[in-house]
């Protein structure tokens, strides 16, 4: 009887271990986050820069008894790039360049010491893009006040805004799970999938 009294009393103590293990990523992960330059693409004619920044705030009353978690919101800094023919009297290609800003939220969970669940919205997805903002880069032959360009850059920044939702939806349909997450001073450093992920924290340490 009394190895049984000690051996729930092991379980009880472990589980308030993993409890307390579990709170103490929770607080840690609270915050914004910035990453790194990452170069993304349609696998067409557009490439990108994208810079993300993960906010995590606390959502205690909307989660179950003893777990942590809240909402998450991933915004993106995105410059991208497409080519396409301006006019029959040009031969090479223009080089067009553009703005972007993206938005998605969801809600993350503590699932581990250092894991967390997470559930991103993809009806929450925006990305907004500037007509205004999309230039000519690099080319001798034409220029911003180029009329087929003026004509085509309502069009242009259509795709070119579609090309990159398109893009950021299937990158975050893939992301379910943050793991081996490590929190080091202002670093976070953590895996989705294969993929390794260095993050900095923004406004004052904990």
């Amino acid at each position: 009887m009394k190895g049984i009294y000690c051996l729930m009393s092991a379980i009880v103590a472990l589980g308030l271990s993993s409890c307390d293990e579990n709170a103490r990523l929770a607080k840690e992960l609270h915050g914004t986050w910035a990453g790194t330059p990452e170069n993304v693409t349609d696998n067409t004619a557009i490439t990108a820069t994208l810079i993300e920044t993960y906010s995590f705030t606390d959502a205690a009353q909307t989660m179950s008894k003893g777990a942590y978690g809240g909402d998450i919101s991933i915004t993106g800094m995105i410059s991208c790039s497409t080519q396409i023919l301006a006019d029959s009297t040009i031969i090479e290609p223009v080089t067009l360049t553009a703005s972007a800003v993206s938005t998605i939220n969801g809600t993350w969970t503590v699932i581990d010491d250092d894991e967390i669940a997470v559930s991103l919205n993809p009806q929450t997805l925006v990305v907004t893009m500037d007509p205004e903002a999309v230039s000519v880069a690099n080319n001798v032959v034409t220029n911003n006040d180029n009329p087929s360009i003026e004509k085509l850059r309502p069009g242009i920044t259509a795709t070119l805004r579609d090309g990159i939702k398109h893009t950021l939806s299937m990158r975050y349909a893939s992301i379910r799970q943050l793991d081996d997450i490590k929190i080091k001073g202002p670093l976070l450093k953590f895996e989705i999938g294969k993929n390794d992920y260095v993050f900095t924290r923004q406004g004052e340490s904990k």
